[in-house]
């Protein structure tokens, strides 16, 4: 089989009609204390410097 290099993609996000989803985490630790943080590796650094919590994506409604 070929390696497909020259092919375009299927579906791009601009040709697709689609809006993009945007994503914020939710990071609650055992204290109870809540935070938000934009990238899942900023919540997974919390969460293991905390000692522990819960992660919870949350889908962004476009305005």
């Amino acid at each position: 089989m070929g390696c497909a290099c020259g092919k375009r993609a299927g579906s791009t996000l601009a040709g697709g009609g689609t809006t993009a989803k945007s994503y914020t985490y939710k990071v609650t630790l055992p204290s109870g204390e809540e935070a938000s943080y934009l990238t899942p590796l900023e919540a997974k650094r919390e969460i293991r410097r905390a000692g522990g919590g819960t992660i919870v994506r949350v889908a962004d409604t476009p305005t």
